[in-house]
């Protein structure tokens, strides 16, 4: 749809409504407050602060009040503590550069944000926010604090668009921002909030929309199979990879794992491509496994029942993979069945596969005696097991070998092209910033660690800047502090580095 001035009209009053009911009377004043103070130790101590007092000055920068309560975190993550410790890790630097913006003409000063614009090495860590609010301290009728939210949601209500790549660039932002405050009434303390608010309202998932499906549904066409190019693209993988893999599952050994560590699409690449190997939905079987799995879940066990009169009685119960091989015996000899187990090993793989460790690898070889109800049982040619295997969990350690020398392995590693290939599909998302945050933590842990999180944990729609800390803190964080629990300094540093790539894009 295109731009629609009416809509935004609307949009835009209801949002400023909205924000200023949320955020109390004082909304517009401890704002202010904070901005004062700022401004007195800026006066006082631009060129010459400590590390202290840059972190003093980027809590000034977030202080404001919501319903009467101090908070800090008006710009989060944007002034955060992170953000504050990488601009002063040259605290000399930090100084020249705050000193020239805060004491120059109002041109030069402008001009220096405008190189900090294109060339962020000119102080790294400080991206946009910092630079614009300094000089949005200086003028805050003309100046603007220039952050992704507010950006995206002045061009919502605008139709223009805006990017902080230079100085050209952001004048018109604050000429743009100018003319919106002053035809709606905004003052310049609650334009980000009232923005923000806009940003997030129209990226937000309507409500009225289809219900999100769960991430192990599977949309299969008509014809009632995936193509390998249909699942290339809805893997963001080379469709030659997808043909690589299916020649080798059309080989003497019919089961392959897919191993790596969490984030890289195991389960879902393992679904989509049992979608195009199976001749129809209805021939693909999931199970997961777990430490309590056994071999009577999987091939057959003894069940307790009752016989006439009342005596207990234990009877043959079929396990999943033995009806699935039932029924492809059944079937025609062209019809192709496949099973997928996740998290393969979490379960004692010896005890579950039990005699299968010998019927996989010699399908065409006199069947096996099953123990419990002494039946002969063999694979079919027509099935096909495909697992799912985590690198990052230490039981991987304990799977027998004689298991996986029967299995092909196609390894899945932390991708930035699968990640690049999916932010490209979808314009609600920064790319810039997911791409940055997933190559510095995998850089960080090592392209090869067994740990490395995967691209998936990216993969999240609407994701802005206070999403993807989100995942960091109460995902990415918690998950490699247990890997690395005897590097706490390696996690503080990254942790330090990480929020201030959110804070320089956000």
């Amino acid at each position: 749809m295109g731009y629609d001035a009416q809509s935004a009209t609307d949009q835009t009053l209801r949002s400023l409504a909205e924000v200023r009911e949320i955020f109390g009377e004082r909304f517009v004043a401890a704002r202010v407050e904070a901005e004062t103070d700022a401004r007195d130790l800026l006066d006082k101590r631009a060129g010459a602060m400590s590390v202290d007092e840059a972190l003093q000055l980027g809590r000034l920068f977030n202080r404001h009040e919501k319903t009467g309560q101090v908070r800090l975190d008006r710009f989060s993550p944007g002034f955060a503590g992170a953000v504050m410790n990488k601009v002063t890790e040259d605290i000399d630097r930090f100084n020249r550069v705050v000193a020239e913006l805060w004491t120059s003409p109002a041109d030069e000063a402008v001009a220096l944000l405008g190189r900090m614009f294109a060339d962020r090495s000119v102080l790294p860590g400080a991206g946009s926010s910092l630079p614009s609010m300094l000089l949005y301290l200086r003028d805050p009728e003309r100046f603007a604090v220039c952050i992704n939210a507010t950006m995206k949601g002045l061009a919502h209500v605008t139709g223009r668009t805006f990017r902080a790549d230079g100085q050209v660039g952001y004048e018109r932002f604050c000429e743009v921002l100018r003319t919106w405050r002053a035809q709606y009434g905004v003052a310049p303390q609650e334009a980000d909030a009232v923005l923000t608010n806009i940003m997030r309202a129209a990226t937000a998932p309507s409500v009225a929309g289809p219900v999100a499906e769960p991430a192990t549904a599977i949309d299969v066409p008509p014809s009632g199979r995936l193509t390998a190019e249909q699942v290339a693209d809805q893997c963001y993988l080379p469709v030659e990879q997808i043909d690589k893999w299916v020649a080798a599952l059309h080989g003497p050994m019919r089961q392959a794992v897919f191993f790596g560590p969490p984030g890289t699409g195991k389960t879902w690449v393992a679904l989509k491509l049992a979608h195009h190997l199976a001749t129809s939905p209805d021939h693909v079987e999931l199970v997961q496994f777990h430490p309590a799995y056994s071999y009577e879940d999987f091939v057959e066990g003894l069940r307790p029942d009752l016989a006439d009169g009342g005596a207990l009685r234990y009877t043959p119960r079929d396990g999943v993979f033995f009806k699935l091989c039932e029924r492809a015996r059944k079937a025609p000899s062209d019809d192709v069945f496949v099973l997928v187990v996740d998290e393969m090993n979490r379960a004692d793989l010896a005890a579950v596969f039990g005699e299968l460790l010998f019927l996989l690898e010699y399908r065409a070889v006199k069947p096996a005696v099953l123990p419990y109800s002494q039946r002969q049982f063999s694979v079919p040619p027509n099935v096909v097991i495909l697992g799912t295997m985590n690198t990052a969990d230490r039981s991987l350690a304990l799977v027998d070998f004689a298991l996986r020398r029967r299995f092909n392995a196609f390894h899945l590693h932390p991708s930035d092209d699968v990640l690049a290939r999916w932010s490209s599909t979808r314009s609600d998302v920064d790319a810039d910033l997911l791409l940055g945050m997933f190559r510095l933590i995998r850089d960080r842990v090592g392209h090869q660690s067994p740990v490395s999180p995967g691209h998936s944990y990216w993969m999240v729609e609407q994701i802005d800047a206070s999403t993807a800390e989100g995942i960091w803190s109460y995902q990415l964080y918690p998950y490699l502090a247990e890997h690395w629990f005897e590097r706490p300094e390696d996690l503080e540093r990254l942790d330090v580095d990480v929020r201030a790539l959110i804070a320089e894009r956000s």
